[in-house]
């Protein structure tokens, strides 16, 4: 098995949602730490007041795309202002249910988007993405 990452968050304001990504994330031991945010203002607020707490900071983000008042895009925008301060790189994986081409292709825009995965995601899809060699 690959190297397990210290640090995810999710971001998504579905619970259940949620819930299934950081489920399977553990039943494939593939993180140490899983934080869960219901709202990308408060991941955009930590970041923003945390930005040298390496150990706290997430390696990668699994970011849903649509939600309320911040949406993926509004965090990607904001993220890539934040990025330059912060004290480590952190990969993003948009996770969402549209798998609209227009969706997919917007998310090519932004180098910081690692992948773009459809909801329901499979734990082979989950480690395919996230197990480092």
């Amino acid at each position: 098995m690959g190297q397990r990452i210290p640090n995810i968050w999710i971001i998504d304001d579905d619970p259940m949602s949620s819930f299934m990504l950081k489920r399977l994330a553990e039943l494939g031991e593939l993180a140490d730490i899983i934080t869960i945010y219901n709202s990308a203002r408060a991941a955009l607020d930590y970041l923003q007041a945390n930005p040298k707490a390496t150990n706290q900071l997430p390696d990668v983000i699994l970011l849903d795309i649509y939600m309320p008042v911040v949406n993926g895009w509004d965090f990607l925008s904001r993220f890539k202002e934040l990025k330059s301060n912060l004290s480590k790189p952190i990969d993003i994986m948009l996770v969402s249910s549209s798998d609209h081409p227009r969706d997919i292709s917007q998310a090519e825009t932004f180098e910081e988007v690692m992948a773009y995965v459809t909801k329901p995601v499979s734990l082979e899809r989950l480690k395919e993405l996230l197990v480092r060699p």
